[in-house]
């Protein structure tokens, strides 16, 4: 996320490029806190999870998963980005800006892998593929099984 404020947002250099549209994604593992399964500031997408590697849901059997788009716009109608509010304390304070919700499944079975931990926001609709620009963990791990959904709201908080 800091390589696309500074690169297209500040720079407006046009080398990295805003998603268009945005996607949400589910993944098997932590952001945590920095642990030695945590994310890292370099993570990647990876099928093979070396350590802080992201591994998406569904990437080896979907049944059902696929990612779900956000668009590149505020408040317009549909799936989008809300308004932006700014919180001036101190130690807690940023702008910050929530997505609309979005719905993943029905699923039609268990996923492979299985098991949420966070979502991310990433690109393009190619499973453990894309840039992930940032990410949440979810209360606990979702684990997924036919018929079942997962709401998921994306909140960004620069601060």
């Amino acid at each position: 996320m800091s390589q696309l404020v500074t690169d297209y947002v500040l720079g407006n250099s046009g080398t990295v490029l805003p998603a268009s549209p945005w996607t949400m994604a589910l993944a098997a593992n932590n952001v945590g806190s920095g642990g030695g399964t945590d994310y890292a500031r370099n993570s990647v997408w990876s099928a093979s999870v070396a350590t802080t590697n992201i591994n998406e849901i569904g990437a080896t059997t979907a049944a059902g998963y696929a990612r779900q788009n956000i668009a590149r716009t505020i408040a317009q109608g549909g799936i989008d980005w809300g308004t932006s509010t700014f919180d001036n304390t101190f130690s807690t304070g940023g702008q910050s800006s929530a997505a609309d919700q979005v719905t993943f499944g029905a699923f039609s079975g268990a996923p492979s892998p299985n098991g949420a931990d966070s979502w991310v926001l990433t690109d393009g609709a190619t499973l453990n593929a894309g840039n992930p620009y940032f990410a949440g963990d979810t209360a606990a791990t979702r684990t997924f099984a036919n018929g079942d959904t997962e709401k998921v709201t994306a909140t960004l908080k620069a601060g």
